[in-house]
């Protein structure tokens, strides 16, 4: 079905620019955050601890509080619940401890704390209120993986206890239940990040209400107050930071990143064979450097300084992994927002510049989660000018055409059962937002075509909110079909290192390539309502202007917009047939 579009119609539902974001961050060099206890985070003194077992050790021998025991915390078994839930049980006895601390001490707090719980239920339908953090920056939330597996420690130190006493008999199925336990690791750490974006969504509530009025609303009436409140809630710009970097603090990002060799060997042979032309003697920094390779790759090169920056509790282990490699002389791990370090004179430079600026910033259809404009901030402080460089220092984005009829048409005849209402639904989710899948290059019908570049050296931060034109005409390689319902428009990008007079290396996320982590992003048309069709006998292609931006409620999403028509040349020039828009957004 086709659509007319008026020429005065605003394609774009919106032109706001986005908010400034400009949220403070802890800045930490070389430094760690610590733990406070249950029982005495409250006091003016309060012990601080570097591990959470430490913390949850010094509750039960000095107050007889005892979290991993408490039959409040879910039991590490039941994985849908024990991240919430955790979350709420801390913040919960934080609170309490909040308001009884002068009433009770010692292990009198403790034995009432214990007493408070024992009605505890994660399901209370007060609970909502808890997932606000009472502890600004409470490390023991942003450990809830590591609580996890401390409870699931304690579960089977009992489960042996119990086994020992029962005539020293093993349980037949503990084995079973521990391999069981061990493949759904994966998903107790995709739990784990689901429960720390609760935390990052309301990480900007964590003051009360009263707290941030002025005397004059304190002295006024209960609807005074809640104006006040209201206003300020209003006036709060979200923090889209915190769960961006707390995404990070686990193993299996990592692990996936490392793992895609099409990216980690491009890395790697673009800094060693370039270690005499560009690396050796060099002072290099690395933002976002996750587990290190990036750094220990250049410091292998020769590089004379690199520095490591991170702002998630990865920068322990990379840390670690550089001592471990023999590289600490050269390779130094800072924590913090890049932007923030720079503003504090933070990093170790002695006012020097750095000659280049290595950075794996690139997200689904390049710009998803917004990294490159945190490095753009160190180009623009930091990097030499005239002679220094990012590397990789290009970046384009590709558009192509996707027909997926056997995808569609599979519910038609499921073992000879007709399950249309399957496709339907299936179409819905497909058309609500933008998917990032791997696309066979068996179903790409049209040229693959770039629409922008990106020179790193010198594009600017406008830059990166964009609108360009496009065409896609029909690939000649696959004759046998002459008329093709364009599905999907697939985003993809590929990243240049081609810095001049050095050794270019190039990596692609094309649908024509070795699949990588990105994958590709997916803009699914309705194929029900309003799906382009070319008709390659009649010479049609598909003209469009696409558009990308941040999102301005959330500038790590990006929208993403296609103004589309298909026609095909005529006498009389271009003829068109068809014509709609799309609007798809990578939501974080």
């Amino acid at each position: 079905m086709s659509s007319t579009r008026k020429n005065n119609d605003d394609p774009w539902s919106s032109s706001s620019d986005e908010d400034d974001d400009s949220d403070d961050e802890n800045v930490e060099l070389d430094a760690e955050t610590p733990f406070y206890s249950i029982c005495t985070y409250c006091n003016s003194d309060a012990p601080k601890f570097d591990t959470l077992a430490l913390a949850l050790e010094y509750d039960v021998t000095n107050y007889g509080f005892d979290l991993l025991g408490s039959g409040a915390l879910v039991s590490s078994n039941d994985e849908d619940d024990f991240f919430e839930g955790a979350i709420v049980l801390i913040n919960k006895c934080r609170q309490f401890v909040k308001d009884n601390q002068v009433k009770f001490s010692g292990t009198e707090l403790g034995q009432e704390l214990n007493n408070y719980l024992k009605g505890h239920k994660v399901d209370d339908d007060g609970d909502a209120q808890y997932y606000k953090p009472v502890l600004d920056d409470d490390s023991m939330l942003m450990c809830i993986d590591e609580l996890c597996e401390l409870k699931r420690q304690t579960e089977q130190e009992s489960q042996a206890d119990t086994s020992a006493a029962g005539n020293n008999k093993s349980d037949p199925e503990s084995d079973d239940k521990m391999e069981k336990l061990q493949a759904k690791i994966s998903m107790l750490e995709e739990q784990l990040s689901r429960a720390k974006g609760y935390i990052a969504a309301l990480a900007n509530d964590d003051d009360d209400d009263d707290n941030s009025m002025s005397d004059d609303s304190r002295s006024g009436d209960d609807g005074d107050k809640k104006q006040a409140s209201s206003a300020k809630q209003t006036n709060k710009k979200p923090d889209n930071d915190t769960y961006y970097f707390s995404s990070y603090s686990h193993t299996g990002i990592h692990e996936t990143m490392l793992r895609d060799t099409v990216r980690t060997a491009a890395y790697e042979e673009a800094i060693l064979s370039n270690a005499d032309s560009l690396f050796r003697d060099k002072v290099v920094l690395d933002i976002g450097c996750g587990t290190g390779v990036l750094s220990l790759f250049c410091a292998k090169a020769g590089a004379k300084q690199v520095i490591a920056v991170d702002n998630s509790d990865i920068i322990k282990q990379a840390r670690e992994i550089v001592e471990l490699n023999g590289y600490s002389h050269v390779v130094t791990c800072v924590r913090g927002k890049c932007e923030d370090l720079i503003a504090n004179n933070a990093l170790p430079l002695n006012g020097k510049t750095v000659d280049i600026i290595v950075s794996e910033w690139m997200g689904y259809a390049l710009f998803f989660e917004t990294m490159l404009p945190s490095v753009m901030v160190a180009r623009d402080a930091l990097m030499t000018p005239e002679t220094g460089s990012m590397f990789p220092n290009v970046a384009k984005i590709f558009i192509e055409g996707c027909n997926e009829t056997e995808r569609l048409d599979y519910w038609n005849d499921v073992h000879g059962l007709n399950m249309a209402p399957m496709k339907e639904r299936m179409v819905s989710e497909l058309t609500q937002d933008a998917h990032v899948e791997i696309v066979s290059d068996e179903n790409i019908v049209t040229d693959r075509k770039e629409i922008i570049t990106f020179d790193l050296n010198t594009c600017k931060d406008a830059d990166l909110d964009f609108e360009v034109p496009f065409d896609l005409h029909l690939r000649d390689d696959d004759k046998s079909r002459n008329e093709l319902q364009i599905h999907s428009l697939v985003i993809s990008f590929d990243i240049d290192f081609a810095v001049p007079n050095t050794k270019s290396v190039q990596f692609s996320t094309g649908c024509q390539s070795t699949p990588t982590h990105w994958k590709q992003t997916q803009l699914w048309f309705d194929p029900v309502h309003n799906c382009p069709v070319l008709n390659r006998e009649a010479g049609d292609s598909m003209k469009g202007v696409f558009r990308m931006k941040r999102n301005v409620k959330n500038h790590r999403a990006i929208d993403m917009s296609v103004v589309w028509e298909v026609g095909r040349e005529a006498g009389s020039g271009w003829e068109r047939i068809s014509d709609g828009v799309l609007k798809r957004s990578l939501i974080a």
